[in-house]
């Protein structure tokens, strides 16, 4: 028995050495990312929806892009740590994953090129990927008010129109659908889904085995084809439910107008209460054409301090004889690259500078 546990024991260490050289070597010809996949960042919140595991360091990767990122001891993409009482003024940004922007190194990406360019302030960026409005309502209510900040700087992308419709439902963000001619939240009780992302087992894993997995090429290797296989599975549903045009019509004019509650209430919440600058993020998928939910989204906006940069990126990039797709991002990936968070970084500074008289 002892030597069939020994000879087990053995053969089981040879194949984990064989499949860590397997995965070496796929990294080295590049086959799969040298990087944990970008959802690696990413925790379930009670509070946000998604936040970020605070005080760590990760390298994350796609098939087009790497990026070394940290967080900091509050949970946002910095390489510094913030204390609630402030030495200036303060510029909250509030976003999803464009702004967010993992797919830079904390020293190259939107914040920092924007801390560069407004040395006077103190730019701290709470946007985190896989949110909408609704759970930026609470990011700012919970978490960006104790920070006393003096401006906020919210960037909208075309997703956020139904991020929180019940359509796109998630287990942990925040869902709205119009029920009787009002909208209402409907998965309001996440109670069960915590119970067992906070089990013992789950917290060791993301605690303890993580650091495992940072080491190991093989987690590289499960990762790449892990979200391979979501990305067929997604793409299948996809084209499963696909309804016809009237339904589609619908659909779209219930989130419109779920989307239309949540700027009310942020209007009501966070707009009127502070100073805020909204801008529209340019991603490379539509950065020729508008979609109706751009246009749609430019409409809800019409009536506060709204921006939309892509006709001066557009303008930026023809001057350039660059008008060509991936435009400002990747070829893999819609978020910005360095030039298109450099260009961002350019054009909120503009806007903030023409209004900030009127703005106080």
């Amino acid at each position: 028995m002892n030597k069939f546990l020994k000879i087990s024991f053995i053969n089981i260490i040879i194949l984990i050495l064989l499949i860590e050289f397997l995965s070496f070597f796929l990294i080295k010809i590049n086959f799969i990312p040298n990087g944990m996949s970008p959802s690696i960042i990413l925790n379930a919140n009670e509070k946000f929806g998604y936040w970020h595991p605070k005080n760590t360091s990760f390298k994350i990767a796609t098939k087009c892009w790497e990026s070394n990122v940290k967080f900091n001891n509050i949970g946002i993409k910095s390489n510094k740590e913030f204390k609630l009482t402030k030495k200036k003024e303060r510029v909250a940004i509030l976003g999803d994953s464009m702004t967010e922007n993992a797919q830079l190194n904390n020293e190259k990406d939107f914040t920092s090129k924007l801390q560069q360019l407004m040395p006077n302030f103190e730019i701290i960026n709470f946007s985190v990927s896989s949110t909408g409005l609704a759970d930026h309502i609470n990011i700012y209510n919970r978490l960006i008010k104790k920070y006393d900040v003096d401006y906020i700087f919210y960037y909208v992308t075309y997703n956020d129109f139904q991020d929180n419709h019940s359509s796109e439902i998630r287990p942990t963000r925040m869902a709205y659908e119009v029920i009787g001619n009002k909208v209402l939240e409907v998965n309001n009780d996440k109670s069960l889904f915590f119970k067992n992302y906070n089990s013992s087992w789950n917290r060791f894993k993301r605690e303890k085995l993580i650091h495992i997995k940072k080491l190991s090429n093989f987690y590289k290797l499960y990762y790449y084809m892990r979200w391979e296989v979501e990305i067929f599975k997604f793409k299948k549903l996809e084209k499963k439910i696909k309804k016809n045009e009237f339904e589609q019509n619908i659909l779209f004019n219930e989130k419109k107008k779920v989307y239309k509650y949540l700027v009310d209430k942020a209007n009501n919440e966070i707009f009127s209460q502070i100073p805020t600058l909204i801008f529209m993020n340019s991603d490379n998928i539509n950065f020729i054409n508008e979609t109706k939910e751009i246009v749609a989204l430019k409409e809800i906006y019409r009536n506060y301090n709204f921006f939309d940069p892509r006709q001066e990126f557009i303008a930026y990039l023809k001057n350039n004889n660059n008008l060509k797709a991936p435009y400002l991002g990747y070829n893999c990936d819609a978020h910005y690259s360095e030039l298109g968070a450099e260009l961002l970084a350019q054009f909120t500074l503009k806007k903030f500078l023409s209004l900030n008289q009127s703005l106080k």
